[in-house]
């Protein structure tokens, strides 16, 4: 019969539908040409609709009084407002990046690092009509508004240039479409997004990054997912070889078509990019890995819901063969899958720069989770293959392998997981090494080969410089001299390097001199005829010396040595690691490694908190080169080792991973795989199953909900107290921090009266030594909030930052007089904290305003609350688990009298009533007793019962006996008596009919002493004890004493080692009445051939004995090629005195029945498939 079209059907072609609908609209979207006249009306839309904000905020700030501060702290981060009253800033609402905001003349403003360069205001150019400007790596569109004394310029951020994330640095809430960019009006092509009339900038298309296969890559990915629901649910809906088969081709179809599209997209998509993960042409990149095992994954998953067809085929005809080539190929499977899954993990932890050390949370990215995600859906089909797995063997050896307890799946679970986390330790440390001993080369390199050509070019200029000739002879002329080399010469080297300038006139004295030469013999010469020197300053940093004489007629000789040194690890000092400014040749060693480097047993280089010793002795150095592994663990600490030469090393050190933190690390993976597995036993639980526990289960749900309640309410708490207590000691050191700084400035600049005493050379070096020793970048603001001093100037000279101060610190210090103020900042490529407090001099004046971003790496809260957090969620979840258990023991015991009592209620009979002993006195005993009671009233009611039953049975059956014998005594005393007749009358023909009835009434007696026997059966089904019985060899000696029939052919398939228990006359006359059917069924049937005049059939019969679909159970099923049963009779085939046959009694069936029952076995008739004729399959229980 034709199955009628359902409604999943329709959700199979609905998500067709959609697949290509999606895979149409992506690849429609990505040929059609740009359309940039639509994208700039929707750009006109958009910018009309934040212009007009901003111009409530302009009105808000022109109509605010003048004399107060009118800050807008809910204005959006994309806007910028400054108000001026006369012509001078008054307060700002973010900021323009611009060094010069004074519109009041058009003045110009000095640069910080170059005095000599100099800036006018861009914002006096602000008129009302909306303009399209570049400030600093920002373009705004910026417009001014005049109400008397007041005036408002205010800007709207397009473009940000730093801002990697969006479209071409476009402001993403313009929702600027990929390939798109904005540009002047002055750029040719494109088209004018206009405001008010008028145009302001362009928008064009960029034919070389615009549209590709990757335009719309999240559309193709949904349209894969949906065609692999699509698929999943057509085979769903009749799981058989054929769909599978069909399915399994659709998805290999189109992974190897998405395989394509990604190599395609490779340029345009960091999944699919080399650069994140290549091993090999196939394994090209983590796209492809993705594609790749999620074609096996959904493989794996099709044969799991096609299982029972599987099973179906290979055991049609039991074939043994077919069982064991099933298993075998089951087997390869999982050894296969295990395998890649192994060689794919292996290969991206060494082969890309993904982190997958869960103990690393830093270095975790949404690639360690598509890489969890691949690995955890390779995981996971191996329970599945390892079900189908166990099913085949019971089938085949009659081994039960309980794969859905709870038991296997912890196991699995911790297995699993145990190898994740060693996995990703070792590879990860391997991988981890190599890469210490490329920062351990690159840590051996001293000298800057870069710098010192840029030396070679400008020192002959430097030595006959005249201006530096004259001020050599001149007293205190250090610093002018410094600014005409920083100015004139080495402007760019003094934005990554230190300049110093010395001077030694001949007037010198001794210790000068002494000094001077030191100096001079410890460099070695940069190149043959060079003024420079290469030397270690005291920290064992790289510092260049160039020497050079002046001669003067009036004054003599003068000995100039000019000093470049690297900043002082400007990297970890503040606005450097925040904005990614790295001194040229620097090596970026992440915060928590420390190194040293030795030359000659002596510490000549160091970074980081583990205190290296400053000389290495002859035993230290042996043990250090000597290491094998060149891997050390010592006092909490992991060291690399690299020897450079005898005397010459690099160490590089970082705490060692704890124990704790990868046993958090396979807990958590533990528990995720652990919930996966139960998930997916969830769905396959049936709705028979929850309703058969209704009571129980709902109390393990409710005691459950409230476990988890309690747990998660438990761990917020905790989670929320930990970053709470995190928060508050970043708090505290945040305030250290800044205090130690305003201490230090306070005291070195207590007799400064204005910022003016503070922007000097001299005090550009004490806020230099400041920096150096609290390793913290510092800026100076005016006392109108306006930076005059830093000691990383280029980040304002180059308008990375704007140059005023945060408009919320500057109100909070000066209007509320807050001591200092700790502030949160978006600094356009990252957030950070940036501290600010006044600066006030010995007469309580203040000066000035100080700032400092705070980068300290020393301990890094964030991590430590994750991992802290990470852990007491994982605690929790344990304690959950190990609580479910708890409380579906406690249930089930207490449940477990009821269930007693149900049990002994479904076997009890007349003679199998048993009491529950149960030796508590609670709410249960009196359920058992009053249970008792009964059982003991019923037991004598039985006995009363059972014997009116067994009067009234031995009755009927006495009237059957009667009848059965009446009926074939009849027929003979009727022809005993014609017999007589016939002699007494002399009859000559009575000799003649003595032989017909004497065969008659001998056929009449068989039929009695039949009749006889089949009662006596029956009289005896109550009184044979069940004995151990070899099933095999029983069926084979039943079938030896049938096979010796010509026109009738056995066949037997047996089951070595088959044991059961039962009355063995009884069981085997069940198997001899079920072989005589079949014969004499086949017998017939080719009588009827011969009295047609047909050929008769070659009668066959198949005896197989195997493992039953029931557990712990056997089939013996006895099929043959007669006629079979017709439908109209199937529903009385077991019914007494029922039979087709002439001679029948019509109990031997139903006897069968009786005696299979009364041993816990059942019979069953269907139509057979191999034969076409009967089948009787018989399911007797195994014995163990």
């Amino acid at each position: 019969m034709k199955r009628k079209f359902g409604i999943r059907d329709y959700f199979v072609w609905g998500f067709m539908a959609i697949t290509l609908v999606l895979l149409a609209f992506s690849m429609v979207v990505s040929i059609l040409p740009a359309d940039v006249e639509r994208e700039a009306r929707k750009m006109e839309r958009i910018v009309s609709r934040k212009m007009a904000v901003l111009d409530k905020y302009i009105h808000s700030s022109l109509t605010a009084d003048k004399t107060t501060w009118t800050a807008e702290y809910d204005l959006p981060e994309d806007m910028v407002i400054y108000r001026y009253i006369n012509d001078s800033l008054q307060s700002w609402s973010n900021q323009f990046f611009v060094i010069n905001d004074d519109i009041s003349t058009r003045v110009v403003f000095q640069r910080l690092a170059n005095m000599r360069n100099t800036i006018s205001s861009p914002l006096a150019e602000v008129t009302e009509e909306p303009a399209f400007v570049n400030y600093g790596p920002k373009w705004y569109l910026v417009k001014s508004e005049v109400l008397g004394a007041r005036r408002v310029i205010a800007g709207l951020e397009i473009i940000n240039s730093m801002d990697d994330e969006s479209v071409n640095g476009v402001n993403r809430s313009l929702r600027l479409n990929k390939g798109y960019s904005i540009n002047p009006l002055s750029t040719s092509g494109g088209a004018a997004v206009m405001l008010e009339g008028r145009p302001v900038f362009k928008v064009n298309y960029d034919s070389f990054t615009g549209r590709s296969l990757a335009t719309h890559s999240t559309l193709v990915w949904l349209a894969l997912l949906s065609f692999m629901f699509g698929a999943l649910l057509y085979l769903s809906n009749k799981r058989n070889l054929t769909r599978l088969l069909q399915v399994i081709a659709g998805i290999f179809v189109v992974m190897v078509a998405a395989y394509f599209w990604g190599n395609n997209i490779r340029d345009d998509s960091k999944l699919f990019s080399p650069s994140i993960y290549a091993d090999g042409e196939f394994f090209n990149s983590l796209g492809a890995v993705l594609i790749a095992s999620i074609f096996i994954t959904t493989t794996i998953f099709c044969l799991f819901l096609t299982r029972k067809d599987i099973y179906r085929r290979v055991l049609q005809g039991n074939r043994p063969v077919r069982l064991n080539i099933l298993i075998t190929c089951l087997v390869l499977l999982i050894l296969g899958v295990a395998g890649y899954t192994h060689l794919i993990f292996s290969s991206i932890i060494l082969n890309s720069s993904i982190s997958v050390e869960l103990y690393n949370l830093n270095d975790l990215n949404v690639f360690s989770l598509i890489v969890y995600v691949i690995v955890f859906s390779l995981l996971l089909t191996l329970p599945l293959l390892a079900i189908m797995l166990a099913a085949a063997l019971r089938k085949r050896f009659g081994y039960p392998l309980n794969l859905h307890s709870s038991w296997w799946k912890i196991l699995f679970s911790v297995l699993g997981a145990t190898y994740l986390v060693v996995m990703a330790g070792s590879l990860g440390f391997q991988k981890e090494r190599d890469r210490v001993n490329v920062w351990a080369n690159r840590l051996s390199m001293d000298r800057d080969i870069s710098l010192e050509l840029q030396l070679r070019t400008i020192e002959e200029q430097i030595s006959t410089d005249p201006v530096i000739a004259a001020l050599s002879a001149r007293e205190n002329s250090n610093n002018l001299i410094l600014n005409r080399v920083a100015g004139n010469y080495m402007y760019q080297i003094s934005q990554d390097y230190d300049l110093g300038v010395e001077i030694f006139p001949s007037s010198a004295s001794p210790q000068e001199i002494a000094y001077f030469s030191n100096r001079i013999a410890n460099g070695t010469v940069i190149a043959n005829g060079s003024r420079f020197l290469y030397t270690r300053d005291g920290t064992g940093n790289s510092l260049y010396t160039g020497v050079f004489l002046y001669y003067s007629t009036e004054s003599g000789v003068s000995r100039m040595l000019l000093s470049v040194a690297s900043k002082s690890n400007r990297e970890d000092r503040g606005y450097a690691s925040i904005l990614g400014i790295t001194d040229p040749g620097q090596v970026l060693i992440p915060a928590k490694y420390s190194y040293a480097r030795y030359a000659s047993n002596t510490l000549s280089n160091y970074k980081g908190n583990y205190p290296y010793p400053t000389t290495l002795d002859e035993v230290q150095k042996s043990e250090l080169l000597d290491i094998p592994s060149g891997i050390l663990r010592t006092g909490g600490y992991t060291h690399f080792v690299n020897g450079l030469s005898d005397s010459d090393l690099v160490l590089v050190s970082r705490q060692k991973t704890e124990a704790f933190n990868y046993i958090v690390a396979t807990l958590f993976l533990s528990l995720t795989l652990y919930f996966c597995l139960l998930a997916m036993s969830l769905a396959q639980r049936r709705q028979k199953t929850q309703e058969k526990n209704y009571y129980k289960s709902r109390i393990n749900a409710t005691m459950l909900g409230a476990q988890i309640l309690t747990l998660i309410t438990l761990a917020t708490v905790s989670v929320v107290f930990v970053y709470k207590r995190n928060n508050a000691n970043l708090r505290s050191s945040m305030s250290e921090k800044i205090n130690s700084l305003q201490t230090l400035l306070e005291s070195r600049f207590r007799y400064a009266q204005s910022y003016n005493d503070l922007n000097t050379q001299e005090a550009a070096m004490i806020l230099e030594d400041i920096s150096n020793t609290l390793r913290s970048d510092i800026t100076l603001y005016t006392t109108s909030g306006k930076v005059f001093r830093s000691t990383t100037p280029e980040v304002f000279d180059k308008m990375l930052l704007g140059t005023r101060i945060n408009q919320e610190a500057y109100e909070n210090i000066v209007y509320r007089n807050r001591r200092y103020f700790i502030n949160r900042e978006d600094t356009g490529v990252s957030k950070c904290y940036f501290l600010y407090a006044p600066v006030f001099n010995a007469q309580d004046k203040l000066i000035a305003f100080l700032g400092s971003p705070y980068t300290d790496e020393s301990f890094d809260f964030k991590t430590e609350a994750v991992l802290h957090s990470a852990t007491i969620i994982v605690v929790f979840l344990i304690l959950l688990l190990l609580s479910r258990f708890a409380t579906e023991a406690v249930v089930d015991k207490m449940f477990q009298p009821l269930s007693e009592m149900g049990r002994k209620m479904n076997a009890a009979d007349i003679n199998n009533l048993e009491y529950i002993i149960y030796e508590r006195d609670d709410e249960i005993s009196r359920l058992v007793r009053a249970y008792n009671l009964m059982v003991h009233d019923l037991y004598n009611s039985t006995r009363q019962l059972t014997q009116a039953e067994r009067d009234k049975a031995w009755a009927t059956m006495a009237r059957q006996v009667a009848h059965e014998i009446k009926n074939p005594l009849t027929p003979i005393k009727l022809q005993i008596q014609r017999l007589i007749r016939m002699k007494n009358n002399n009859n000559p023909a009575w000799t003649e009919r003595f032989d017909e009835i004497s065969r008659e009434v001998l056929h009449q007696i068989d039929l009695l002493a039949d009749t006889a026997n089949e009662f006596s059966t029956f009289a005896r089904l109550y009184t044979e004890e069940p004995v151990e019985i070899d099933l095999d060899q029983l069926l084979k000696d039943e079938i030896a004493l049938f096979d010796s029939r010509d026109k009738i052919s056995f066949s037997y398939m047996g089951l070595d080692g088959a044991k059961i228990k039962g009355p063995k006359p009884q069981l085997t006359r069940v198997f001899a009445n079920l072989l005589g059917n079949a014969v004499q069924a086949i017998e017939h049937e080719q009588e009827e051939a011969r009295e047609q005049g047909r050929k008769p059939i070659q009668g066959r019969v198949i005896v197989s004995l195997r493992l039953s679909t029931k557990e712990d159970h056997y089939d013996i099923v006895f099929e043959d090629n007669g006629p079979g049963v017709s439908d109209e009779n199937r529903s009385k085939l077991f019914t007494p005195n029922f039979t087709t046959k002439t001679n029948g009694t019509g109990l031997g069936l139903a006897i069968c029945r009786n005696i299979l029952e009364k041993s816990n076995g059942e019979i069953f008739y269907s139509r057979s498939f191999t034969l076409q004729g009967a089948c009787f399959t018989v399911r007797f229980p195994r014995f163990k």
